[in-house]
């Protein structure tokens, strides 16, 4: 009687804790950015004490309760966030690495926002992409507003724009992708955290100086840069749309890469921390020589040669 009572209490506290959350998520702004990347802690820690069946009654009564509070508006977060919990808890249990649960939790996400954007459009007559590519045409016509002004030659900005643009509407898929992992590794890090502090345990990254990505996107890489010139892509094709996002997601992993080896290189040779978060500040401005890092350290080995040098 004892625990069931402790057991309906704690949940009662954490379902109370998720619904103030989401709704401080939804309404509080800029805060709730951050208040949003801690939602699914209540249901992670409800189900590291308790079993499956009473965290799913948590999240159904979490959402009620959430309708109730937040209205109708935030109930398909309340939703999104307590399966997100559940997920990650259930990795924990069954004792997956990091990057499982990581993976897991991101493509989650890509399956939910999915069904979010099919349902928007079916039901609510709202289509996040058309809003998106209009969004874009209104930045286009104040950018062609601001060469206009400046003087410019016609020819060459409208040429410099067209590309731009028809580049940014081709390449969001690849950009929601990358956003997704980007929020994912965001909210997965700090809860982690938290969980370790509490005495949970909890898995941990390999340290970020020793990924290493596999040599055949060096291969897929160098057919994306061939292939513009063996076929006649066209900017409303198929092809040229997954040729686009290739090239995005490539040249981000490829990024990585190349950062991955810089921070090899400066935790061999012992540097400051502050150098090497300065360094890093450096990754966008010269992002095409990182990327050639990557390609040379994933292609040629180079942290082999950096071993061989040190052995002498």
């Amino acid at each position: 009687m004892h625990h069931r009572s402790q057991k309906i209490t704690y949940g009662a506290m954490m379902m109370a804790i998720f619904t103030t959350m989401l709704v401080g998520a939804f309404y509080i702004p800029l805060i709730g950015i951050m208040i949003m990347l801690f939602i699914p802690l209540p249901i992670i820690l409800y189900r590291f004490r308790y079993d499956r069946s009473s965290t799913v009654f948590v999240i159904f009564a979490g959402t009620l309760l959430t309708l109730l509070i937040g209205g109708y508006p935030v109930v398909p977060f309340a939703i999104m966030f307590g399966l997100l919990g559940f997920l990650i808890a259930e990795s924990l249990q069954l004792g997956k690495s990091k990057v499982y649960t990581f993976m897991a939790s991101a493509l989650f996400f890509i399956i939910i926002g999915m069904i979010f954007y099919v349902v928007a459009a079916l039901l609510l007559d709202y289509n996040a992409v058309n809003e998106l590519y209009r969004m874009l045409g209104e930045a286009r016509e104040d950018l062609t507003a601001f060469f206009e002004a400046s003087g410019m030659s016609q020819k060459l900005y409208e040429d410099v724009i067209e590309t731009a643009f028809v580049f940014y509407r081709s390449a969001v898929p690849a950009m929601f992708i990358i956003g997704v992992f980007v929020f994912t590794y965001m909210m997965v890090i700090p809860n982690f955290e938290i969980l370790k502090r509490l005495g949970h345990p909890v898995p941990r990254f390999a340290p970020f100086r020793t990924m290493k990505l596999p040599v055949i996107l060096i291969f897929i890489y160098g057919l994306t840069i061939i292939l513009p010139y063996i076929t006649d892509m066209k900017p409303d094709s198929s092809l040229y749309l997954m040729y686009i996002n290739a090239t995005v997601i490539l040249r981000v992993l490829l990024l990585l890469q190349g950062l991955s080896l810089l921070f090899y290189i400066m935790h061999r040779v012992k540097a400051h921390w502050v150098l090497t978060f300065f360094i890093t500040l450096l990754v966008i401005p010269f992002s095409p020589i990182f990327t050639l890092l990557g390609i040379l350290d994933i292609g040629m080995n180079v942290r082999s040669f950096i071993e061989k040098d040190n052995r002498k």
